[in-house]
């Protein structure tokens, strides 16, 4: 069994890194900065023309955030690799983790605006330092929530190894049946504890993009316009982070193919456990580790 685990997990991580060399993530992630920074000239206009007056500028300046978290999610982040691991781990189905990639998102959205809304309408802290919150301190924890879980999903799926052992010795020492852990002890995302980790650990950090919105707004005396763009960007960057769910639910199927019993099952349950618990750990801290220096 450990050495089909080791083959497993071996193979997952060859076809990850396949993928990374593969697909040229450093030039998407350059055009996703430019269509970024055309999309921040177009909100800013469109703010501009509410200030003005304009009844057109609330649609143009929605559908402009909406676009800019889609884009901002091709870039580098936390929310679609938290959302792929878990994906690619659990056992639940596409259409809960779609709900909490929505919630995850509106999460993001929710933090800045009680960012905005209480240090700088409140305590007037500046548009600057709102920022430096969110950079220092804010990201950090997420990143060090984010590898967190990971280090659970790798515990996890290294009891259940542990317990299929247990199961074998037991199968042949005793009543001649194996006791494999439930199906349902080998899932993840299916406890409240777990659904609420991974929308805290996702939106703790609001997009910076949200707070310039915001601030924006509120100079202009258009805050609760400014509330609804941030919300729409967040749905904007959920319909990117569904994508990397519908990826990862496919992937946890395709993975699960071949196997034909519970035993099987249940074993390539813990490699995917394993495998999404040690790529989360290491791009987490990839992230995290600047913050640390």
């Amino acid at each position: 069994m450990w050495l089909r685990f080791v083959a497993t997990f071996l193979s997952i991580l060859a076809v990850c890194v396949a993928v990374l060399n593969i697909v040229p993530w450093m030039d998407i992630q350059r055009w996703a900065v430019g269509e970024q920074r055309t999309v921040q000239n177009a909100m800013a206009g469109a703010l501009r023309g509410i200030q003005a007056g304009d009844p057109l500028a609330v649609w143009t300046l929605c559908s402009t955030t909406a676009a800019y978290g889609f884009f901002h999610a091709l870039g580098p982040g936390h929310g679609k690799v938290l959302i792929g691991g878990a994906a690619l781990v659990s056992g639940v189905t596409l259409k809960r983790l779609s709900i909490l990639t929505v919630l995850s998102s509106l999460a993001q959205a929710g933090t800045a605006i009680f960012l905005v809304g209480s240090l700088y309408l409140l305590f007037q802290v500046s548009s600057e330092v709102l920022v430096n919150i969110t950079d220092a301190w804010l990201a950090s924890a997420s990143y060090a929530a984010i590898t967190a879980i990971g280090a659970v999903l790798v515990f996890r799926g290294m009891r259940i190894l542990y317990k299929l052992g247990q199961a074998k010795q037991i199968a042949h020492g005793c009543c001649g049946h194996a006791h494999y852990p439930s199906v349902k002890a080998v899932q993840t995302l299916t406890s409240a504890r777990d659904v609420v980790a991974l929308i805290v650990s996702i939106g703790v950090r609001p997009c910076t993009g949200a707070l310039f919105v915001l601030v924006i707004a509120a100079r202009f005396d258009a805050f609760a316009v400014g509330c609804l763009a941030v919300v729409t960007m967040g749905l904007g960057t959920a319909a990117f982070n569904l994508t990397m769910a519908t990826s990862g639910v496919a992937a946890r199927q395709l993975a699960g193919l071949g196997a034909h019993n519970q035993e099987s099952m249940q074993a390539v349950s813990a490699t995917l456990h394993v495998t999404g618990g040690v790529l989360i750990i290491a791009i987490s801290l990839g992230m995290l580790l600047p913050y640390l220096s």
